[in-house]
This record gives C-alpha cells, structure tokens and sequence, in this order.
C-alpha cells in the first residue's frame, strides 16, 4: 500500500494542533507576562485570548519556534493596546470605560517597562546592521518574513534566523541587566 500524500488540510490541522498544544503549554506564563505588562488582569486574558486566534491564523510556524511566536504576538497586541489607551487620552472617550476604576500601573512598573525598552535600545545598535534590519522590519513594520528577505536581498530561511537571532540576544540581555 502506498502512502497518500500529506494534504494541506492535514497540515493545517497538524498545525492547528501544535499552536493548542504549546499555547496551553506556555498560557500561564503568558498572563502572567502580560499582566505584569498591562498592569491590567483582565485586558492580559483578552490578550491572551486574542493572542491564540491570531496564531491560529498563522499559515506555517516551525516547530521550534512556537514559543517565540506566542510571545511576539502578545507583546505586539499589548503594544497596541498601549497604543489605543494613549489615542483615547487620560480619561478616554469610552463612556462605557468612565464608570469602571482607574488602574493606573505602578510607578515602579513604568520605570521596569522604559528600563526594558532602552535595554532593547541598546541591544539592537549593537546587533548587525542586517539583523537589526530585519528586527525593525518586523516588529515596527510588521511585515512578514517573505517581505523583509524581498526587500534585503535576502532569503526567507536567513530573515526568519535574524529575527530569532535579535530576539534571543534582547532576551538575554533583558534578563542579565534586569537581574544586576
């Protein structure tokens, strides 16, 4: 008997599967990141949720890199919820958000979360001009790794090892100076 081809909606299944599997594997650790981020339970376990139907979406992850995806995920959803808080002003326009308390995050959580971003300041002007390229192109543009390899003369496979590459150093470094 001989082995039928792999389908692509066996794949997609396969990968549908392994999001679930590690996004249960890391949700935990997932909120809790994004609650000592937000400072704000309840927006973390939207973005957590948000962050699970954006990943199922995704067409292809490599297996490896799974975790690394999850968390770029929510660290870009929180950066635009960030975002839309400082759009809506101080007190927002929302009257359905003028009855609920102010949680303001704490003077010391600011001050962790500017401290992180000079420390990923300072770590991609060290990075390779074409690493940090690729991270900016990424993370700032928000295009996908077809579109930065195109635009850098570069392939696909070499943008993806850049992005995990700086993300991988800014990690380390984050976690070395936050220990100090």
């Amino acid at each position: 008997m001989t082995e039928q081809p792999e389908s692509p909606a066996d794949g997609s299944r396969q990968q549908r599967d392994l999001v679930a599997r590690m996004f249960e594997r890391f949700r935990v650790p997932l909120l809790r990141y994004l609650t000592d981020l937000l400072s704000r339970r309840d927006e973390a376990e939207d973005l957590v949720q948000e962050t699970y139907l954006r990943l199922m979406q995704v067409e292809t992850i490599e297996t490896g890199r799974v975790r690394a995806l999850i968390f770029k995920v929510a660290t870009n959803l929180a950066y635009d919820r960030f975002r839309q808080r400082r759009a809506r002003g101080p007190h927002g326009d929302d009257a359905a958000l003028a009855d609920l308390p102010a949680h303001e995050p704490a003077p010391e959580r600011i001050v962790a979360f500017e401290q992180g971003v000079e420390i990923v300041k300072r770590t991609l002007l060290e990075l390779k001009p074409r690493c940090r390229q690729v991270f900016l192109l990424r993370a700032s543009a928000e295009l996908g790794y077809e579109e930065i390899a195109r635009r850098l003369g570069i392939s696909k496979r070499t943008a993806e090892r850049e992005m995990q590459h700086a993300l991988e150093v800014c990690q380390r470094r984050l976690g070395a100076e936050r220990d100090e």
